[in-house]
């Protein structure tokens, strides 16, 4: 499925390649282009670091966004990963539907812990939930997400989860008056849990994707791991290597 920021990172880029937007000149502002796409203007801004993570445009404030290469940037230089930023990881989120099956709390187990990579005996608020596309009810899910989050935190988010349709990132950040300053994502090729293939409308085993991710809350702690799995068919991840400067 493609999210609403990389359709507008796409279609960007596709028009700076045609040449409808030459090199030196300003893209449209979040204000036109989120009304052109019809989205969000934080959609618009994920688009952007999209396009700047591959040195299609710069960014300045008073200053517009300015295209500065047709196409991907090559200069000399070593090899880097360019990662998504927080927003665009979390912007998937904001572009499914959080259909939630069940809410509990557990005690991680050593098994529990080096999933999450935590430590034994460490307490969580657990939810779990279905991802679907809005407003297709009919499509098979998206994914499964199993979202942990440090229970300390349990008295005061536990009664919002069911009605609460954000970010969870976003209301331990309104709690806690912190911010999440990092997100680590690790993923892996997996067999489907048999207890998630039914809601899923798939088969036990069958090949999937396993995304952990684990939010670090300022100064350093661990507050929240996702675990979220992907039939095979249903979910591309991709990424862009550009080069870096010699220097």
């Amino acid at each position: 499925m493609e999210t609403r920021y990389a359709f507008v990172a796409r279609e960007l880029t596709e028009a700076i390649a045609r040449g409808r937007y030459p090199v030196g000149s300003l893209l449209p502002n979040e204000i036109d282009l989120a009304e052109q796409f019809s989205v969000s203007r934080s959609t618009v801004r994920a688009a952007m670091r999209e396009l700047q993570a591959m040195g299609l445009v710069s960014r300045k404030k008073s200053a517009g966004t300015r295209v500065e290469a047709t196409s991907a940037q090559r200069a000399g230089g070593a090899f880097a990963q360019s990662l998504s930023s927080i927003e665009a990881i979390q912007q998937f989120g904001v572009e499914t539907e959080r259909d939630v099956q069940e809410i509990s709390e557990t005690v991680a187990d050593a098994g529990l812990a080096t999933k999450l990579g935590c430590k034994p005996g460490s307490r969580w608020l657990r939810v779990s939930s279905l991802r679907r596309v809005p407003g297709d009810r009919g499509a098979p899910p998206v994914c499964w997400t199993d979202v942990y989050i440090d229970a300390s935190l349990s008295q005061q988010i536990a009664p919002q989860l069911k009605q609460y349709r954000g970010i969870f990132g976003d209301l331990i950040e309104t709690i806690t008056g912190r911010r999440i300053v990092e997100i680590r994502q690790d993923i892996a090729a997996c067999g489907l849990p048999a207890h998630i293939a039914g809601p899923l409308a798939t088969k036990p085993g069958d090949h999937a994707l396993e995304i952990r991710r684990q939010y670090i809350l300022s100064p350093g702690s661990l507050v929240e791991v996702s675990v979220s799995y992907h039939p095979a068919d249903r979910f591309q991840y991709s990424t862009r290597l550009t080069r870096q400067e010699a220097g």
